[in-house]
């Protein structure tokens, strides 16, 4: 099903040479680059995994918005937005950015939004991996090839590059040839560049997210779930690591039917993976975290708070709430938007998460974390902060509970060296973003 994926989107890449023909006869609009004759404005399309919940990939977006209104222009502007869900993506734009609707069933709605603008920037962080989902990079792929048939800009904004399946690499190739990809570490400019891809070396699009305006509402709502004010307050960003990658299954679907279990139904025709092996290691993750987590909250009286940065962490969070000792509260991004969540996460005293980026979020006010990681993101972040000796750890190893014990009581000790790193490296980042929006501004301009 991967291998058909992928035949349908070199399909609709090769039909997008055609575009004019087509937008003649009505199937499509067709806007080429570099014409500003009839229209002065500038369209601009955002490519990501946006609306479905993931408050890293929709600050992320919100961001990149608003870098190229601030460097651009409103008014040589109109940028579009691809979103699964218009209503969850609604609050971080001006009524004037168009919200573009698609399903998993990408290939129609890539197409036409493609062709009808004249510029693209994909917008999500992992842009070519198969950790995921081949179909997510097959995704970008589509946007990319067809900018690139069209002879149109495409960047890839702070993007990640990890290990793809063979196919998916040979169609990342051909396909994203074009594409300018502004890397979010050194060593996913490395991948890239061993792709035979251009590019480099940037940073993440949401280390200058604001949510100040949150500040007091956060603090109320922590008061609310039992926090006084002056308790440690310690939070967690748990994921399940191991129903990764998703794949599509006809023969899944057509079981998911008859029996109606929809347990593991990603969407549509699109399922997580299982097998009781992982079943085992994903108990094991959340049993080493309430083991460390509860003996570090009872020895200095914290308040613990777990945040949901994903709608699919939901199950995953109360998971884990079940298996703590200690009063909890649950946030899920189901229920609050991206400014809320960061608002909590600058409140914490320290956290430890397997979320990007409830760690790029939470440094803005110098919140020490240890990351318990799944892949090469939260591996590069702590290697670029200098906190991997201490405060990394991984989602699949065997005695998770003794070191993230050890590793909370280390970061107890040596806050204030934690924090003064955390400050290094956030101004760094910050002034990287700046520069990557200036270059944006003018690759889309020269």
């Amino acid at each position: 099903m991967d291998h058909f994926v992928n035949i349908l989107v070199k399909l609709f890449v090769f039909l997008s040479r055609f575009a004019t023909v087509l937008s003649k006869i009505g199937l499509t609009e067709y806007r080429s680059f570099g014409n500003f004759e009839k229209d002065p404005k500038l369209y601009i399309l955002l490519v990501g995994y946006n609306g479905a919940g993931n408050t890293g990939a929709d600050i992320r977006t919100a961001e990149i918005v608003k870098q190229l209104t601030q460097r651009i222009g409103k008014e040589n502007l109109q940028i579009s937005v691809m979103t699964l869900d218009k209503k969850n993506l609604r609050c971080y734009f001006d009524a004037d950015v168009r919200l573009i609707h698609f399903s998993s069933v990408f290939f129609i709605d890539v197409f036409r939004a493609c062709c009808a603008n004249q510029a693209v920037i994909l917008c999500e962080g992992s842009t070519l991996k198969s950790k995921f989902a081949n179909a997510l990079t097959l995704y970008f792929c589509e946007a990319e090839g067809i900018m690139k048939a069209q002879n149109k800009p495409c960047i890839a904004y702070g993007s990640e590059a990890g290990d793809m399946d063979l196919f998916l690499e040979r169609t990342v190739k051909k396909l994203c040839s074009d594409t300018y990809f502004i890397a979010r570490t050194q060593n996913s400019l490395k991948r890239i560049q061993a792709l035979g891809l251009k590019g480099h070396l940037g940073t993440d699009a949401a280390w200058k997210f604001d949510s100040t305006s949150h500040t007091e509402w956060a603090a109320e709502q922590l008061r609310q779930s039992g926090w006084d004010s002056e308790k440690p307050l310690l939070g967690i960003a748990p994921i399940n690591p191991f129903w990764w990658p998703v794949k599509p299954s006809l023969l899944r679907w057509l079981k998911c039917k008859i029996t109606g279990d929809k347990s593991l139904q990603f969407q549509l025709w699109y399922f997580f993976s299982d097998s009781k092996q992982r079943q085992r290691q994903f108990e094991n993750y959340l049993s080493g975290i309430a083991s460390a987590l509860n003996e570090f909250a009872a020895k200095y009286s914290c308040h613990t708070v777990i945040l949901g940065m994903e709608r699919l962490d939901a199950d995953a969070c109360e998971r884990l709430k079940e298996k703590l000792k200690v009063s909890t509260s649950v946030f899920l991004s189901s229920d609050y938007n991206g400014f809320e969540m960061a608002a909590l996460l600058r409140q914490l005293s320290m956290l430890v998460t397997s979320r990007y980026h409830a760690q790029v979020l939470s440094m803005e006010t110098g919140v020490p974390s240890i990351a318990v990681s799944m892949d090469e993101r939260l591996d590069n972040i702590m290697e670029e902060t200098d906190m991997y000796r201490h405060q990394l750890l991984h989602t699949n190893d065997n005695e998770l509970a003794v070191k993230l014990a050890q590793a909370l009581e280390y970061i107890q000790s040596n806050r204030e060296n934690i924090q003064y790193k955390i400050g290094q490296r956030l101004d760094d980042y910050k002034n990287r973003l700046d520069e990557m929006g200036d270059f944006l501004a003018e690759k889309l301009f020269s």
